[in-house]
């Protein structure tokens, strides 16, 4: 079908490039809108298949890009534009009045910051993959993996030149990081301040307690692989501590073995089985028929619903994080002798007595690579890191610290957020601290469920950094996420400790200086202790079962 063009003015004069798909049946009809940043060629055959549900539908370019009008658009969301549109759509013949939004990443964070402005009309959402809250930090080390996704972003116009066509690979590894931002040219203020401003957070939106005045429908979809997978589940967190009674009943959140791309199909490594392919266009046309149609008939999704990896089966919850989840500890153990992934310490719910510590060198110049993981930028740009890859390949490296569990006798279920305590020293001012979660199968495959970094010097937040004393011991928390993965009988908890994560993580370069615009670095004598006075340990939240 051919949609009509049209160019919508906002409040302040610019005019925003639009396309309107109508049904062939007699109108008002439930009408849904959809911003996009990426064209909206490319939301063309889900436009049409909402029309053939019944639905008009408006696809809009945002401000800046392709023949829509103003500015690049990195920096902002415009929620206002997304709020005159729906004005200008409920006064069209063909919309009844109701409308709902849908579209992911970038076309998830429009959805949600116009809908905190209220509008009357926007009856529904289904965000995917909502980058809300999204830092370009991860534990206070830059995540370089983005560098190709603010290239997109700081760009502008009707031609737009895809990160895709850029060989990202010899450009990563560059010293100073900015080196890469000077040698690429283009519209480069907006991600030279995110690469070299550690406070400020490019992808914040408002206070939490505006979520008190949220008045939309919405239905949450993301991945435990998903480097935007803590956006909706703190949505949805603070939709149940701020949210009204009646939005509390309206907020869906859906968590699924994917990456970014919410497929399981272009995750390799690991089958998650035939239940992993959610139709999702199924689920939001029954979403919107509720909301938008106002069809009784149709039963209302779970409040939580998550795909168990390990048993590889969806589960209803009516909460996140589930109330019966135990918080259990399990300790780091050895005999100070281990040697990557040859010589493997224990964990266990055992607490450590007298054991000696743990020790590897960090050497900047030759960081361990990146190999899965919650990363942003397609498997073609950075082939081999994203998703829940085998982690053989980074094990069995000098500077990495092994821990296993015994062999599981009977199922244990871990559900929930993840943390590492770690007692840790180092020779330098300043360093990180990385951790990867796995499930070690008995044929050694070591799948990555998270991982996590901490930068010393952030420790105790972004405010201000704080150096270390060398060999200081030091209490360090390092957030991993969340999963939700049944260790089966015969499979292993695996732990892997080191000091970097390439490129999902900077380098840290050991100095005390800016590690975005130095070059210079020095290697880092690491030391982890676990004994009765400084018991590393990992969180788990362990289901009973």
């Amino acid at each position: 079908m051919t949609p009509d063009e049209i160019m919508i003015p906002m409040r302040d004069g610019v005019r925003l490039q639009s396309f309107v798909y109508l049904p062939k049946d007699e109108g008002p009809f439930p009408s849904l809108m959809v911003r996009c940043m990426y064209g909206t060629d490319k939301v063309t055959d889900r436009c049409e298949a909402f029309v053939e549900e019944g639905y008009a539908v408006l696809a809009q370019n945002v401000r800046g890009r392709h023949k829509s009008e103003g500015g690049p658009t990195g920096r902002e969301d415009f929620p206002e534009d997304g709020y005159d549109t729906l004005e200008w759509m409920v006064q069209q013949d063909w919309c009844n009045g109701r409308i709902g939004t849908f579209g992911g990443s970038a076309l998830a964070r429009v959805q949600s910051a116009t809908a905190f402005l209220g509008h009357p009309a926007h009856r529904a959402m289904a965000p995917q993959v909502l980058p809300y809250g999204m830092m370009s930090r991860l534990g206070g080390s830059f995540m370089v993996h983005q560098i190709p996704m603010w290239y997109y972003y700081a760009q502008s116009g009707a031609e737009l030149k895809s990160y895709e066509d850029i060989d990202w690979i010899p450009y990563l590894g560059r010293l100073p990081v900015t080196s890469i931002l000077d040698e690429l040219g283009g519209p480069l203020d907006l991600y030279h301040d995110v690469v070299t401003t550690p406070n400020e957070n490019y992808f914040t939106l408002e206070d939490p307690s505006r979520f008190k005045g949220l008045n939309t429908p919405n239905l949450m979809v993301t991945g435990w692989y998903d480097h935007c997978g803590t956006g909706p589940i703190d949505f949805h967190l603070h939709t149940m501590e701020h949210g009204t009674e009646e939005q509390k009943r309206n907020t869906h959140l859906v968590i699924g073995p994917w990456d970014h791309s919410s497929d399981p199909d272009v995750i390799p490594d690991y089958d998650f089985g035939p239940d992993a392919r959610r139709d999702h266009h199924t689920a939001e046309v029954a979403f919107f028929a509720q909301h938008l149609k106002e069809d009784a008939s149709v039963e209302a999704p779970a409040p939580v619903r998550i795909f168990v990896m390990g048993s590889n089966e969806w589960r209803d919850e009516q909460k996140w994080p589930l109330e019966r989840a135990i918080d259990t500890k399990f300790y780091l153990h050895g005999d100070g002798n281990l040697h990557a992934g040859w010589v493997r310490g224990g964990l266990s719910t055992r607490e450590p007595a007298d054991e000696p510590a743990d020790r590897f060198v960090y050497d900047p110049a030759n960081p361990v690579p990146t190999w899965g993981g919650a990363n942003s930028g397609p498997a073609r740009v950075l082939p081999g890191r994203r998703g829940p890859r085998d982690q053989q390949i980074t094990l069995y490296r000098e500077d990495v610290l092994v821990y296993e569990s015994d062999p599981m006798t009977d199922a244990l279920e871990v559900t929930g957020p993840l943390k590492l305590v770690l007692f840790a020293a180092s020779s330098a001012v300043d360093t990180d601290f990385t951790a990867k979660l796995m499930n070690i199968a008995p044929d050694g495959n070591a799948r990555l469920l998270s991982d996590g970094v901490v930068r010393a010097r952030y420790r105790n937040g972004m405010g201000r950094a704080e150096f270390l004393t060398p060999g200081e011991v030091v209490r360090f928390e390092i957030d991993l996420w969340s999963t939700s993965n049944v260790f089966l009988p015969g499979h292993r908890i695996g732990l892997a400790v080191s000091s970097s994560n390439f490129p999902r993580l900077s380098r840290n370069l050991n100095t005390g200086g800016d590690n975005e615009r130095d070059s210079d670095f020095i290697t880092a004598d690491q030391t982890i202790f676990h004994d009765a006075e400084r018991p590393s340990h990992l969180v788990l939240p362990v289901v009973p079962g």
